[in-house]
Order: C-alpha cells, then structure tokens, then sequence
C-alpha cells in the first residue's frame, strides 16, 4: 500500500468517526426526533476524498449513528447517506466551476429518501420530518462547502 492510499484510508477512518459523532452525539431536540450535524461529514467527505470513499464514509458513519439510537432507520441511513455522497461527489468533480454547488442539490436526497422510508414505515410522521431532514441536508450541506473552500489547500489526500 502507497503512502496516498495509506492518507486516504486514514482520513476516511476519521471522517467516518467525526459524522458519527456529530450525528449521534451532537443533537438539537425536536418534539419528534431531533437535528444534528452529521450531515456535515457526509458532504464533507463527498467533496475532500475520492467517491468510493466518500459513500463508505457518509454510509457507515451516519448508520453506526442510527445503530447506536435508532437502530430501524440504520439500513435506511446506509442507503440514503451513501447516495447522497456519491451525486455531491459526482456533480462536484464533474461540473464546471459556475456550476459546482449544484451538488447541493443532492442534499435533496436525504429528505426524500427519508420520507419515502417513513411513509413505508411511519405514514403520519413522514410528512412532519421531512422540513427538519430538509434544514439539516442544506446546512450541512453549506457548512461543508464553506469548510472546503477555507481548508482546501492543506486538506488533500
């Protein structure tokens, strides 16, 4: 194993353990459920490592989180999360620079993706989470881009 691989795996490794933490130890109440800031890691981790990367980062991550708390929403978590890298990292490498934050777009796919899950699952509470899913993509989402752009020079692997 080179000494890039060897970088990226680690920066994978604590990526995957900051959106865990951010998303199981850093909450904000809400009558039902609550916010947090783990959406920040998995577009972070989409717009700093190579795709692969990302998705294992953003899926994992946030579903050790949901494993930890609310384990019926992990395989749900996986899915979503996963796929919500993989479009920001692919719009994001693949856009011209006008058209990069496109891949905020993609933050879209977490509050559809849970409502979808919930409406199978939870029909009366899949309509009252999706503004709060909703709120957390976008901001973390944002979040993550502004980080990018301060650290983008010492932050590579």
């Amino acid at each position: 194993m080179n000494d890039r691989a060897i970088r990226r795996l680690a920066a994978a490794g604590v990526l995957c353990a900051v959106t865990f933490v951010l998303t199981a130890f850093m909450r904000i109440p809400l009558p039902a459920g609550y916010l947090n800031l783990g959406d920040f890691g998995v577009f972070f981790a989409a717009l700093t490592l190579p795709t692969g990367y990302a998705v294992c980062v953003a899926g994992v991550g946030s579903m050790l989180a949901d494993l930890y708390s609310f384990p019926v929403y992990a395989p749900a978590t996986l899915l979503i999360k996963g796929l919500a890298a993989l479009l920001c990292s692919l719009l994001w490498r693949r856009l011209p620079q006008k058209l990069r934050y496109l891949a905020l777009l993609s933050a879209l796919l977490i509050p559809v993706g849970y409502g979808i899950f919930e409406w199978f699952f939870f029909r009366a509470y899949a309509a009252a989470d999706f503004l709060p899913n909703l709120l957390q993509a976008t901001v973390g989402a944002g979040l993550a881009i502004a980080v990018r752009k301060l650290t983008k020079d010492r932050f590579t692997v």
